[in-house]
């Protein structure tokens, strides 16, 4: 039953105290800024590495001008001689171990991965090496034992050959640059390797006793020079075998158990370390396709807004403070710092750093921030980039083994694509570029799931106890994003049919099979085949009614507004059962008995939160509403008090905030909020979203509704895709 409306006494907020003062937060570091031309193109080169196979770690050493970054891939405890190598010839070097004859392998470059069998070549004490025997950039493998070295290329051709003798460290490089790889020995500091003749070979010194031997192209110039590790830290490099003299150093540590090793990395120095070569290129091209966004400006003359300012203010201080000095300390200076390593779970390791990003761009771009709590603007926007190059380079679409194209990951990319987006005029080349790659991966993904159902069109439950409302409506933002950066793309009405189909899906409501409901040219009662939200518009999630899913509408409103931002027009169908679902929030009463006591509506006057079956999160958290409650303040019919609603959360929020110094929301512990994959970001992230949805309300340019027909939507999950990429029916 709907309530009638009701007016709210506001709380006042306490004074404000003055920030605690903190020590300045270290420098990030810049980037090279490369020209469109160089993405792409660079020549491959090869990066000093550790591998250890008693521990499961690999690790790979990035340099750049301005700070070296690295790279984890954790693979499961094995026993063996660790390896690097290119295995799939694109162009980035994963792990490898050797047991006993057998090599197994992974393609992953980055994140966690597993074992898969790859050949079968030598025996136990044999030295098993790899390099390019044949030219087609996939890993050849070879054995060395006592001088007698055994090849076997990618095609399976076996070569068997003498070079060295007993005692000697073996050795492979492409000594003369013609893109064969050759063998070479080590014996004492003394290094031999073939002349480019083919005829007798080359001596000369290099290292000293007691040094690990290496080689690599260590300047990307096609030739591989001699390189050593002395003591476990320091490592030589020389150009080639033509100029041992001209050399590099550099301090990488070889911990205990650790084997050093050599990386191959084709992305240029500065650029993602782990991006493939296609990859590069095809963000390249991307890139170009994206128009940058509209910024409209926000205020703090809405109520609430003053709240929302000081707290997205003084939580990005602590947030900020808290990665610089804290969580991300030792990644601080590496330009692209490996977010999968950083947590054990992704998603903390990808999420929290995006609502980071996020809540950064907003303030940089639609705040006229230009300092506060000693923080400049120029310092949150490198933060705010160190985090979005980071996630981008880590996603699966430029990374392989990389995050992505998995359950929620839709909606991190959204996060960290918008805040790159909002930023776009202020973002190298090459950050555009993986932007853009992660976006379109993440849409193409989306579209591809389409809608899922809580219930049949009988009532029966496919997901027992759950919505899928939550899924579909973050998974139509990815499309949502997609279709507002990059307008005219070739992909643009996939992402628009499959946005349009997932927000029909999203709140639908048992009364919408039999009411007769058209939306954009689709006749809803006839073609849903199920629904998600409850005939009053509340989500069951967790087996109650649940408000903390029912906010999830504001899903619905981001993605017009980000179309909005694009100058697109926005579909109708991102407005069907909005209205009614965020009443279940504001409007929707609740009596007790049978629900819990003391009954009322799920917004409780004062900015209180009221869950009439449970809770699933916490009992404090009006952080979590602010953001749906300034979308409904800009959508939402004026009898839902949503203004009203929307300062009490922001008061209430910001009153938490006071209790610290710290710029941090919530006390310590699970009651206020539970979350414990980064509350504080996400709590930041909803106060962002309230910030930008105001500065729409307050300047935005009038919206342009969609209401042209497109009846080959599918409303039933998974698309079928057309040469152009559209979808039918």
């Amino acid at each position: 039953m709907l309530a009638t409306a009701i007016a709210l006494t506001l709380p006042v907020p306490q004074a404000a105290t003055a920030p605690e003062r903190i020590n300045k937060a270290p420098a990030l570091p810049t980037l090279p800024t490369p020209s469109a031309a160089e993405i792409g193109v660079a020549q491959p080169r090869s990066v000093p590495a550790v591998g250890s196979a008693v521990n499961g770690m690999w690790i790979t050493l990035s340099p750049g001008a301005s700070g070296n970054s690295r790279t984890r891939v954790k693979m499961p405890v094995s026993e063996g001689m660790p390896l690097l190598a290119d295995w799939n010839g694109d162009g980035v070097s994963t792990p490898g171990v050797f047991s006993a004859g057998q090599w197994l392998v992974t393609n992953a470059a980055v994140g966690r991965s597993s074992w898969e069998g790859f050949a079968s070549l030598g025996s136990a004490g044999d030295i098993p090496l790899t390099g390019n025997r044949d030219d087609d950039g996939k890993a050849d493998i070879a054995t060395f034992r006592d001088g007698i070295w055994n090849w076997r290329d990618s095609t399976g051709r076996q070569e068997t050959y003498q070079f060295g003798e007993r005692g000697d460290i073996p050795v492979v490089g492409d000594w003369n640059g013609d893109g064969v790889d050759e063998p070479g020995v080590v014996r004492g500091s003394t290094w031999i390797v073939p002349r480019p003749s083919g005829e007798g070979t080359r001596s000369f010194s290099f290292g000293q006793p007691g040094d690990t031997p290496i080689a690599g192209d260590w300047d990307g110039d096609g030739k591989d020079g001699p390189g050593v590790v002395r003591g476990n830290q320091r490592w030589f490099l020389a150009k080639s075998v033509a100029r041992p003299d001209k050399v590099d150093s550099l301090v990488f540590q070889v911990e205990e158990g650790e084997s050093a090793l050599v990386g191959l990395q084709t992305s240029a120095p500065g650029a993602c370390p782990t991006a493939t070569s296609e990859a590069e290129r095809f963000g390249k091209v991307e890139q170009r396709k994206v128009r940058a966004p509209l910024l409209p400006q926000g205020t703090r003359r809405i109520p609430g807004y003053q709240e929302i300012n000081a707290t997205l203010r003084d939580g990005m201080r602590g947030v900020m403070v808290t990665d610089l000095t804290n969580r991300l300390r030792s990644r601080s200076m590496m330009p692209y710092y490996d977010p999968l390593s950083s947590e054990r779970l992704k998603e903390e390791a990808i999420r929290r750093s995006a609502n980071a990003a996020f809540s950064a761009a907003i303030l940089v771009s639609t705040s006229g921030y230009i300092k506060d709590n000693r923080i400049t603007r120029d310092m949150l926007l490198d933060y705010a980039r160190w985090h979005i190059r980071s996630i981008a380079c880590s996603h699966g679409a430029i990374s392989p083994g990389g995050w992505g194209n998995d359950w929620q990951s839709a909606l991190w990319a959204v996060v960290a694509g918008q805040a790159g987006w909002m930023l776009w005029d202020e973002l190298t080349v090459q950050e555009r570029a993986y932007v853009a790659a992660m976006v379109f991966s993440e849409a193409e993904y989306a579209a591809q799931r389409g809608p899922r159902y809580f219930r049949d069109r009988v009532g029966a439950e496919l997901s027992p106890g759950n919505s899928r409302s939550d899924e579909v409506s973050w998974d139509l933002l990815a499309p949502a994003l997609a279709y507002s950066m990059f307008p005219g793309h070739e992909r643009e009405a996939k992402w628009r049919d499959s946005m349009i189909a997932m927000a029909i899906a999203a709140f639908a409501r048992p009364g919408n099979l039999g009411d007769n409901t058209f939306v954009n040219g689709i006749s809803v009662s006839v073609r849903l085949p199920g629904t998600n939200a409850n005939e009053d518009g509340t989500v069951t999630n967790h087996g109650i009614v649940n408000p903390d899913y029912t906010q999830n509408v504001q899903h619905l409103w981001w993605a017009a507004t980000l179309l909005r931002a694009g100058r697109q027009s926005v579909p109708e169908s991102l407005f069907l059962n909005a209205d009614i679902v965020y009443r279940a929030l504001a409007v929707v009463d609740f009596p007790s008995p049978p629900y819990a006591p003391p009954g009322g509506t799920v917004y409780a006057p004062g900015g209180q939160i009221y869950y009439p079956m449970g809770v699933s999160w916490g009992i404090r958290r009006p952080a979590t509403f602010v953001g749906v409650d300034a979308f409904a303040n800009l959508y939402a019919a004026p009898d839902t008090n949503a203004g009203a609603f929307l300062a009490a959360h922001a008061y209430d929020t910001r009153a938490l905030q006071l209790r610290f110094r710290s710029g941090q929301i919530y006390a310590p512990g699970r009651e206020e909020e539970s979350y414990r994959l980064g509350k504080e970001e996400y709590a930041l992230q909803q106060v962002a979203l309230a910030w930008w949805a105001g500065a729409w309300k307050a300047n935005g340019r009038s919206m342009q509704v969609d209401t042209g027909a497109y009846p080959w939507v599918r409303l039933h999950s998974g698309y079928e895709l057309d040469e152009l990429g559209g979808t039918r029916w």
